[in-house]
């Protein structure tokens, strides 16, 4: 009697062993990838590589996001994905700081969400970037420059719809010092013209001509890599200029004065196309978040193409003086020996970094 209830409650947990098993899903999960390449396009109009892009997937289904980083050549993957509905977007910066503040490079970003529906295949789906430019500028004019026949000494007109700050604006520049990690760097303290005409809503008809004399060079060294200008100059680094001693960087650019300066006897620094480098704009378009300036530099009297590549500053308002304050800021390279000739064992054939910073109001 014992041993025919021992068989049957083990029949009743075979029977239930099997119910179970039967009622489970042995239907294997099917996990796929996808992936593909991000692309933008460059300020030569051509298609580049995004590494260092981020690229975020949203699984519309699931409500949840993860995000990846583009490899050198701008390659993306998500592995181990299930089912489901997805949007794919990506954002890249040129610095690979994606970063906001001072200007960290240029951003392009996805239009758009990309639709991505994942089955029981890999996908692969590439991602162009746009450049959308800015939004919140205002239309700026400007026009600063050299007034060489006012006296006794020549000054500045300040005539364009915007008023050009001198003593805010700033024209710096870095280069690694004979090639060493540290950087070398100065800045230009004086523009000797500032024409700008900018519509962020009509890019056809912006421009910019920019002109800044070298002499005004500030490596805080006075006398040594910087010119000496007399106490009485005033404005400091204009064409009537009288210095009391040349920098060696002047040397270095070939510039000098009509005769040897001294403090007993200042000299005027011989005019002429090197002591005054140049940039003219030829088009204005959008790059990334910002823009890009293609034009021509003219350096110790060469020209050469080169894009410039800017923010505009969004317009803001100082109560503290009443005023509307705009401007610019951004960055180009120059390659200072090999377009420029610039033969110097400081800067070897270092490109040099120059950012700027233009600043401009209106009084209310």
């Amino acid at each position: 009697m014992k041993t025919g209830r021992i068989g049957l409650m083990l029949i009743l947990i075979f029977v239930s062993l099997a119910i179970v098993r039967c009622g489970e899903d042995d239907t294997p999960i099917t996990l796929v990838s996808v992936k593909g390449k991000v692309t933008f396009t460059n300020a030569a109009g051509t298609a580049a590589n995004a590494g260092g892009a981020i690229v975020y997937l949203e699984n519309v289904t699931a409500a949840t996001s993860v995000s990846t980083v583009a490899n050198v050549t701008g390659d993306y993957t998500f592995e181990n994905l299930e089912a489901g509905s997805y949007n794919l977007t990506a954002e890249y910066n040129t610095d690979n700081k994606n970063a906001s503040g001072r200007f960290n490079g240029l951003t392009f970003k996805s239009f758009a969400p990309e639709p991505v529906v994942v089955a029981a295949m890999d996908v692969v789906k590439d991602l162009t970037l746009t450049s959308a430019g800015q939004t919140g500028l205002e239309v700026v004019a400007a026009n600063y420059a050299w007034n060489p026949a006012a006296t006794p000494n020549p000054t500045y007109s300040n005539t364009g719809a915007l008023v050009y700050d001198a003593v805010h604006s700033t024209l710096n520049f870095e280069f690694p010092y004979r090639n060493w990690p540290s950087d070398f760097t100065g800045s230009f303290q004086q523009l000797s013209k500032v024409l700008i005409n900018f519509d962020p809503a009509n890019l056809g008809t912006s421009t910019f001509d920019i002109e800044v004399d070298v002499a005004s060079i500030n490596t805080r060294a006075p006398g040594g890599r910087d010119n000496r200008l007399t106490v009485v100059d005033n404005p400091l680094f204009s064409p009537a200029s009288m210095f009391t001693e040349l920098g060696c960087t002047m040397g270095t650019f070939g510039i000098t004065a009509n005769a040897t300066p001294t403090d007993a006897s200042p000299q005027l620094m011989t005019t002429n196309t090197k002591r005054y480098a140049r940039f003219v704009s030829t088009s204005v378009v959008k790059l990334g978040d910002g823009y890009v300036a293609k034009g021509n530099v003219t350096f110790l009297g060469i020209t050469k193409a080169t894009d410039i590549w800017f923010k505009g500053v969004p317009p803001w308002t100082d109560l503290s003086n009443n005023r509307r304050y705009s401007g610019f800021e951004g960055r180009f390279i120059m390659n200072a020996k090999a377009d420029y000739g610039v033969i110097s064992s400081n800067i070897t054939d270092a490109p040099v970094k120059i950012q700027f910073g233009i600043v401009l109001y209106k009084q209310l």
